[in-house]
């Protein structure tokens, strides 16, 4: 099962005596016992009978953690220069604390473990976060129809939905929106607006910034150059990070009727992003192909 480390990233090794030492040596032996690479373990710090180390990682399967405090130390006082003092102990903050945990205890705490994000999982899946975007929106100029649509629809069926408030026309923040909200549990983001092909028009960038995966179907072409249009066309974007879905879906409100009941069946039915966008590409571009 895969955990993350909500940026505490930093072991304390206690009680450690070093004489000419190879730090290199002792990163790799820590590194060894979480069955990282040797880049992936730094020593940052050696003082005072103290070694800190950091994991150079987001993210760790728990097996790789769990009970391996008592692994660990005798990993270290293999290393030459290195010597355990009886009370030679591993400390951390947040998950990595798991280390410490008794070995004996080791089964159950994952059986729990793995119960526990399973619970984590289906919660942040039915937790979803609306956006508008756009100054004209922003300023009051037109009226916001799509997110009270959207919140009422997923709301109706099993969603704990929010509106997050209105995106400006900026790619740094919205892409920090965006990502603030993934951090704060929700399982699904849907933007509206901003997805043209106009040099003001960024949903579609912020997502490909958090997943640069992320599948992103045009639904209508143009020619980059002429008149406003600085990109080649209209495009949504569907892309996942960690236990979020994000949706990139146009602004006029007949496009976010047609493409939502559309998104509500795509995630019921477990849709991987290349199938959900691909379904929402296609209802929109019918749309357009009955107009032409």
């Amino acid at each position: 099962m895969e955990l993350n480390l909500l940026e505490k990233t930093e072991l304390w090794i206690t009680g450690v005596e070093l004489d000419r030492a190879n730090l290199n040596e002792v990163a790799a032996a820590v590194a060894g016992v979480l069955k990282l690479p040797a880049e992936s373990v730094l020593v940052i710090d050696v003082r005072d009978g103290v070694v800190a180390l950091d994991i150079l990682r987001r993210k760790i399967m728990a097996e790789q953690i769990v009970g391996k405090e008592r692994e660990l130390l005798a990993s270290l006082a293999a290393v030459s220069g290195v010597r355990l003092t009886p009370r030679a102990a591993v400390h951390a903050r947040g998950i990595l604390g798991l280390i410490a945990a008794d070995p004996e205890q080791r089964e159950e705490i994952l059986e729990r473990a793995g119960r526990l994000a399973e619970q984590v999982k289906s919660t942040a899946a039915r937790r979803g976060m609306v956006f508008a975007t756009g100054r004209e929106v922003q300023e009051g100029l037109i009226e916001d129809t799509n997110s009270p649509y959207l919140i009422e629809l997923f709301e109706k069926n099993g969603y704990r939905m929010r509106f997050g408030g209105v995106l400006p026309d900026d790619l740094e923040t919205i892409t920090g929106r965006l990502r603030a909200a993934a951090a704060e549990g929700y399982g699904l983001v849907v933007t509206t607006g901003g997805v043209g092909a106009e040099d003001k028009d960024f949903t579609v960038e912020g997502i490909c910034r958090l997943d640069p995966l992320a599948e992103t179907p045009s639904i209508l072409h143009f020619h980059a150059g002429q008149g406003r249009h600085v990109k080649g066309g209209v495009r949504i974007a569907v892309g996942r990070a960690g236990l979020t879905t994000f949706v990139a879906l146009p602004g006029p409100h007949d496009e976010v009727r047609l493409a939502a009941p559309v998104l509500l069946e795509g995630l019921k039915a477990g849709a991987d992003k290349k199938h959900l966008a691909g379904a929402l590409a296609g209802v929109l571009r019918e749309k357009w192909r009955r107009a032409f």
